[in-house]
């Protein structure tokens, strides 16, 4: 894992996710709710300081899916239901293993207001 390669914008989302599956755990959501992100609306929601569309939400999804991080099910050519992996939590825990103070500092610096 430590050698996935993503594009500028499936890191930020990716990241993005990843903080509010932190949220949903500090909050004492279970871990497989806290994984869930629902349907491309719901994605939508925890992406809205990014201002894509969500067709360019779900391409980058698509390549989220394709690198592992992400688990999609799809229906009508649309994102049903998505789960953040097991793969993709390991990744981001290694990838930021100072916590959430360097993964804020991190979406401070690529997407701006997020925090």
């Amino acid at each position: 894992m430590d050698n996935l390669s993503l594009s500028k914008d499936a890191d930020a989302l990716i990241c993005l996710i990843y903080k509010h599956y932190l949220q949903k755990r500090s909050e004492g959501i279970s871990k497989s709710n806290a994984k869930f992100l629902g349907d491309i609306n719901n994605i939508h929601s925890i992406a809205q300081k990014l201002n894509w569309s969500i067709a360019d939400l779900e391409d980058t999804c698509r390549e989220l899916s394709r690198a592992g991080v992400l688990t999609c099910h799809f229906a009508d050519n649309t994102i049903y239901a998505a789960y953040l992996s097991d793969k993709g939590i390991i990744y981001l825990e290694n990838r930021f293993k100072s916590g959430v103070k360097t993964l804020l500092d991190y979406l401070s610096k690529i997407v701006p207001f997020v925090i």
